[in-house]
């Protein structure tokens, strides 16, 4: 098992060796060893290749045949005061959560105390929807609307975004908006398969109602404790330094021009569970990884189902478990996998169950992540590595701060026409660049960043709603009206543009400007 610490640009690297001895002449058994060192150097080459270049910040943990090869930490944990990452920390899990959640249910399961087939609203009488069983939330086939965008319209809107004031208490306070508002299905249940945080988060609230205990409680003493995850638990969060979670990480992000950083840990549903809200260490996720080739949760039948596509209504297939991704590893042979990503965190679990391997990275900086598992995967089948592509906007928010706008729109296209397989181009990397711009009042560079952008993507409403945003803030309320009204047509249940077109009339004809 190698160890691998990068702290700024120094690092220094141990190495353990397991030695194996022949009980009659102590011959240290070299076959097996060196190759474990070979592939733990090639682990450590390519994370901090990524490390250096500013693509990894975080931990990460390779086991191959059953056996731990490779852990190392790369980077920091926090930049406000300055602390590095250590094997040890603690970090935010995301929607690698849910497999726990799906975990919890199956322990009811088993004990009897629901079905899988059974109505969600046996558990919770407050929704109003028709026809949805645990299974439909297990699998993402509920058609539940994202609860997130409810909880934007309504939720304590009269307070700033960041406000500490906003933070909801818990998943309550999301059931009370959803059965307020009653926010439409996308499809009937079993029809189709949609990603569902809100379904994870009313599995939560089942598992707390169906055991009489809360959420917390019934994962400590029926999952953490029994697989001796002494460091993992649903956080109930607190901004800023909590004694109670000394190792806590803290998510960040970097500006585009390479050096300045910013914080991205708060959001006001953080307090939200069942979909998240689960912080844990590589050795507690390494003994998830070892406690699910066991029946000392629940039995391998059972586990057989979570490991197993759900079935839509058709008869169709789709790739995901209880709380996993299925896909098939390099060797063709089963993977079950998922990825987490909130609040500037993403995190990743990736087994080969067949195979008995592993990979669990970690990171608390998402601002650059592009598939650097891809990586690790190849290292683990001897293949030489992929290494993640770059963000057009990294390149290009350098260049907009050393040579102007200009300057910066011509590399762009030029990049853009000579590598197009290489560098990332896509609306949303563009419209961040152009929003950190407007934030630090370069108002003409964000500007030509939308205008860019709309011109790259002039099929997306998001876009137009971005240019306008950035017109409005230069005091231009004539064309930002011009592009709010083309998001409308673009997209008539474009989040908040109504407000926007309603604003500026509004203000226009108080003003004697504007007739509507």
């Amino acid at each position: 098992m190698k160890t691998f610490k990068a702290k700024g640009q120094k690092y220094t690297s141990t190495l353990l060796l397991i030695l194996f001895f022949f009980s009659s002449c102590g011959q240290i058994q070299n076959k097996s060893d060196t190759k474990k060192v070979t592939l733990a150097d090639k682990y450590q080459s390519y994370l901090y290749g990524l490390y250096d270049k500013g693509q990894f910040n975080g931990n990460a943990l390779i086991i191959e045949n059953g056996e731990m090869v490779f852990q190392g930490t790369f980077g920091i944990s926090n930049f406000n005061p300055i602390d590095s990452l250590k094997l040890n920390s603690v970090f935010r899990l995301g929607s690698v959560s849910k497999q726990f959640t799906a975990m919890g249910i199956m322990i009811l399961k088993e004990a009897g105390k629901l079905s899988y087939d059974q109505d969600v609203r046996e558990f919770i009488p407050e929704l109003s929807y028709q026809g949805i069983t645990i299974r439909h939330l297990l699998n993402h086939t509920s058609g539940l609307p994202d609860y997130t965008m409810t909880m934007n319209e309504h939720w304590k809107i009269d307070l700033s975004y960041d406000d500490p004031e906003r933070l909801i208490s818990g998943n309550e306070d999301i059931l009370k908006m959803l059965s307020e508002y009653k926010p439409p299905v996308h499809f009937k249940p079993g029809e189709k398969w949609e990603y569902s945080n809100t379904g994870y988060n009313l599995l939560a609230t089942i598992i707390s109602r169906a055991s009489g205990k809360t959420f917390d409680e019934f994962l400590q003493e029926h999952i953490f404790t029994p697989a001796k995850m002494s460091n993992t638990s649903v956080y109930r969060y607190v901004p800023g330094f909590d004694e109670k979670m000394p190792n806590r990480v803290f998510g960040f992000g970097t500006k585009f021009n390479g050096t300045d950083r910013f914080s991205t840990d708060f959001h006001y549903l953080n307090a939200a569970k069942g979909e998240g809200g689960i912080y844990s260490t590589l050795e507690d996720l390494m003994k998830w990884d070892r406690i699910l080739y066991t029946e000392e949760l629940v039995s391998k039948q059972t586990l057989e189902v979570a490991f197993s596509p759900g079935i839509l209504n058709n008869g169709e297939k789709t790739n995901y478990g209880f709380g996993w991704f299925i896909d098939v590893s390099p060797n063709g042979k089963k993977v079950v996998k998922h990825m987490g990503g909130w609040a500037g965190f993403l995190t990743n679990i990736y087994r080969e169950i067949e195979e008995d391997n592993c990979i669990i990275t970690l990171t608390n900086n998402n601002s650059r992540y592009f598939n650097l598992d891809d990586g690790l995967i190849d290292i683990l089948h001897n293949k030489p590595p992929k290494f993640p592509r770059i963000f057009i906007a990294d390149v290009i928010g350098k260049k907009v701060q050393a040579e102007g706008i200009t300057t910066a729109i011509e590399h762009y296209k030029k990049l853009k026409s000579e590598q197009p397989d290489y560098y990332i181009f896509h609306e949303n990397e563009l419209n961040f660049l152009g929003y950190e711009l407007l934030e630090d009042k370069k108002m003409d560079e964000a500007i030509g960043i939308f205008k860019l952008n709309q011109e790259e993507y002039p099929k997306s409403a998001n876009v137009y709603d971005s240019y306008g945003d950035a017109l409005l803030a230069k005091g231009d309320t004539f064309n930002a009206l011009i592009n709010f009204k083309k998001v409308q047509t673009i997209d008539s249940t474009f989040f908040g543009i109504k407000k926007k077109i309603k604003s500026i009339e509004e203000d226009s004809m108080s003003n004697g400007v504007y007739e509507k």
